[in-house]
């Protein structure tokens, strides 16, 4: 294994001389493996190495014997180690997130200001093969694009290095075992609360089991095709870039001559790329985002407008796109826009003054509440996305023979003109499930069969949404 990971790193360049280089511990088989071999390749690489370990304070008494695992670990390796303690808890409660959601994104937080603290060059993390082809299956799961597909780069992305995604899970428990290394388990990788934890425990070994017992190897692999390839895309979107689009004051002017023609694939990566440069991120842009602009280039009337996340606004020209942020747009925008939802977990839609909180799970009791809605999770198609009603919209109440015009299910409610493009609709891949504080669609609906739900529950936040 040390040869391989050391020509890993060598290959990836990973790790140059005079690198400081911070490796994240949580006391589990990979992490110490990692700052034991890390450690040892010292010399070789001339490289410095110190350790930091972070408390998410989920796991009661044995949170902190984890850290003062890590500590004397350390210690024995004569390596400085840095701790915080951080509550995850709180955090995601007050914030609507995940608990794994919010403790990675403290946790990198915190590793990259540590990081600025020190001058440290790299930031190393001990993922694996295993833990690609988890990300890679559970990227496909969320309907994720080649960016996903990609899954985790070897490095440097944000300083992070992977140098053990030359190995796997196996490697690691018998190089801890060659050096009898102790080592701290989790005992919440084995709930299968966490969905990338029944992928581990659940969907893995079945797939191994009746369909390719090679399947980690086939989605590290697609992994590698997928980022040669998102890689080639990229470049030819940032060409395009520099060819089709000019700055207009606080505009991102993007000449249509120029994309009209050109592949749909090539397309979505340049408005991805083009969104990312405006903004710094992609932040809660979606496939459905980037599918509304690709249409507002071929079939859209001059003038049309389209909110995105991160207050973003696009607007068609009679050659071009504007892309700004909303307070340079000196008009009001159309209500026209499609957000993606964050399931689980809770996604504010600033423009209608609502939060959407997604919560998965295994019992239910009817409530009786407009705004909470209730599905049969297995029998939704994801993502689900939250937008505005469009001409031609059809939808099937809960409990009725069969479907109807949005327009006349609005009537029939009695729902105010000057209302309903503010009604969120809550749809999946099939179309409406849920007219916001109002029905719920049949399709989905809970059944005595029904083993996990999918709850969603709209929250106020501001504006003058009906519900």
């Amino acid at each position: 294994m040390r040869k391989k990971v050391t020509e890993w790193i060598k290959t990836q360049n990973l790790i140059v001389p005079g690198d400081l280089v911070l490796a994240a511990c949580s006391g589990g088989p990979d992490s110490v493996a990692l700052v034991h071999l890390l450690a040892d390749l010292r010399s070789l690489l001339s490289f410095t190495l110190v350790v930091v370990h972070v408390n998410h304070l989920l796991r009661g008494d044995d949170s902190f014997t984890d850290a003062e695992f890590v500590v004397n670990f350390c210690q024995h390796m004569g390596l400085d180690c840095y701790q915080t303690e951080i509550d995850v808890r709180s955090f995601a409660k007050q914030h609507g997130r995940s608990l794994e959601e919010t403790a990675r994104i403290l946790r990198y937080q915190y590793l990259q200001n540590l990081a600025d603290r020190l001058g440290a060059t790299k930031i190393a993390t001990g993922h694996h093969r295993d833990d690609q082809a988890e990300t890679v299956l559970l990227n496909l799961l969320r309907g994720a694009g080649s960016g996903g597909l990609r899954g985790m780069l070897p490095g440097i992305e944000r300083r992070i290095i992977r140098p053990f995604l030359a190995v796997g899970r196996r490697a690691i428990a018998d190089y801890c075992q060659e050096y009898g290394l102790a080592y701290r388990l989790d005992s919440t990788n084995l709930s299968t609360d966490y969905l990338r934890n029944k992928i581990r425990l659940e969907l893995l070994p079945m797939l191994a089991r009746e369909y390719n017992p090679a399947i980690s190897d086939t989605l590290c692999r697609t992994a590698a095709i997928m980022a040669e390839q998102n890689d080639f895309f990229q470049q030819a979107a940032e060409q395009l870039l520099a060819e089709t689009t000019t700055i207009d004051g606080g505009n991102t002017v993007v000449q249509l001559n120029g994309i009209k023609k050109i592949h749909i694939a090539l397309q979505r990566e340049f408005f991805r790329t083009v969104i990312k440069k405006k903004q710094g991120h992609l932040k809660g842009i979606s496939f459905y985002h980037v599918e509304k602009l690709i249409e507002m280039v071929n079939c859209c009337q001059v003038g049309k407008m389209l909110r995105l996340p991160g207050g973003l606004l696009a607007k068609r020209g009679y050659q071009t796109i504007d892309i700004m942020m909303e307070h340079f747009a000196g008009q009001a925008a159309a209500r026209e826009f499609i957000f993606g939802l964050t399931v689980p977990g809770k996604t504010e839609i600033k423009e209608l003054g609502i939060a959407v909180l997604a919560e998965t799970l295994t019992e239910w009791n009817k409530i009786k509440n407009k705004n909470v809605a209730v599905f049969d999770q297995s029998k939704l198609v994801l993502p689900l996305f939250v937008r505005t009603r469009l001409p031609g919209d059809r939808f099937w109440p809960l409990g009725a023979s069969g479907g109807k015009k949005l327009k006349n299910f609005l009537i029939d409610h009695k729902i105010p003109a000057d209302f309903r493009d503010s009604i969120p609709l809550i749809c999946d891949q099939q179309g409406i499930l849920w007219v916001g504080g109002y029905r719920q669609a049949e399709r989905g609906k809970v059944l005595p069969s029904t083993r996990q739900c999918l709850q969603l529950t709209i929250i106020q936040t501001g504006g003058n949404i009906s519900c």
